[in-house]
């Protein structure tokens, strides 16, 4: 059996490093991983690759694997990067890598909103001017996440994460999901679907975004959504830029009805050295590295091994993908 392991972006962190894919050789010696050194050469050989792991592939080289019966991202997001439709009608399933992800990119949640209300980015250019800003921050208060109403759109393995961790701030947490979980969780107040998002807007101090970026949430956060939530609320986008309406987002931030963002995702990266949101007060800035930690690849290449080993037994994988749904 063939394995075709290529995962190379201009983004390093997102590229899988040799020692893992050595671990992979090592734990599976009866098979034959090959590592191409581009997409062209991982086109090459498609015709005999049996397993794919990879988050990239395109239409020309689904329909010529004519051995291929699964692929495994190493992305959460495949939407883009994958053709699903054409995967689809050849039966060839798809597993991702969501949950991976999940708890550094909640931590990276709260982190930036905890800089925003204890005001920690005023307090550190303080520091490094050696300036003592006691009675200065009594002009600009710092606030309790504490008693903060929190919905959340994209109540996946990030959103939960998020949720258990705003709880624990003594936030109400409203979830908005397509479907209902099937069970209730103690740390989530409210459950909605998408039909019911304004409930969720109404009232909201702060908006986390950590939704798929398909079809059905482009656009999804506008001019109307953003007016329902509480003046001075704060965004917080760690899923796809599309998802807000740029404009809107921008103009809310000007006038005050949105207090401050948390961006990690942008409709261009990297974010232009001349766009305004750079030095756009209360706003933080990361250059989509949310989901950014030591142990990444450890924790990918497990669950690809994992994921492997359930395949060549006949059990069921883990993280399959909906192609219709596109996660």
């Amino acid at each position: 059996m063939k394995v075709l392991v290529y995962i190379s972006w201009p983004v390093k962190a997102w590229s899988i490093p040799d020692e893992h894919v050595a671990r992979l050789r090592d734990e599976f010696r009866d098979l034959e991983l090959i590592q191409p050194a581009s997409l062209d050469e991982a086109a090459k050989i498609i015709g005999e690759i049996d397993v794919s792991f990879t988050p990239q592939l395109t239409k020309e080289m689904v329909a010529a694997a004519d051995k291929l019966r699964w692929v495994h991202s190493s992305a959460s997001a495949v939407e883009g990067l994958l053709p699903l439709q054409e995967l689809a009608a050849r039966q060839i399933r798809v597993t991702n890598s969501r949950g991976v992800q999940a708890i550094p990119m909640a931590e990276h949640v709260m982190g930036g909103l905890l800089v925003l209300a204890r005001k920690y980015d005023r307090l550190l250019e303080a520091q490094r001017a050696r300036r003592w800003i006691q009675n200065d921050l009594v002009n600009d208060w710092p606030y309790l996440l504490h008693g903060k109403r929190m919905t959340i759109i994209g109540l996946g393995s990030i959103g939960l994460e998020v949720a258990k961790r705003a709880h624990a701030f003594g936030m109400n947490v409203t979830g908005v999901r397509r479907s209902r979980p099937e069970h209730r969780h103690s740390y989530i107040d409210r459950v909605l679907t998408p039909d019911r998002v304004q409930r969720g807007l109404e009232n909201c101090d702060v908006l986390v975004l950590s939704a798929p970026g398909v079809a059905a949430t482009q656009g999804m956060i506008g001019a109307e959504q953003i007016a329902m939530l509480n003046r001075g609320a704060i965004l917080v986008n760690v899923a796809r830029a599309p998802i807000v309406d740029n404009a809107a987002m921008r103009a809310a931030l000007a006038s005050g009805q949105l207090g401050g963002a948390v961006l990690d995702v942008f409709e261009r990266e990297p974010l232009e050295a001349d766009d305004p949101l750079w030095s756009t007060p209360n706003v933080i800035v990361t250059p989509h590295s949310s989901g950014f930690r030591a142990s990444h690849w450890d924790e990918v290449t497990s669950l690809f091994a994992s994921n492997l080993r359930n395949f060549l037994a006949g059990e069921p994988l883990r993280n399959i993908v909906d192609h219709a749904a596109g996660y």
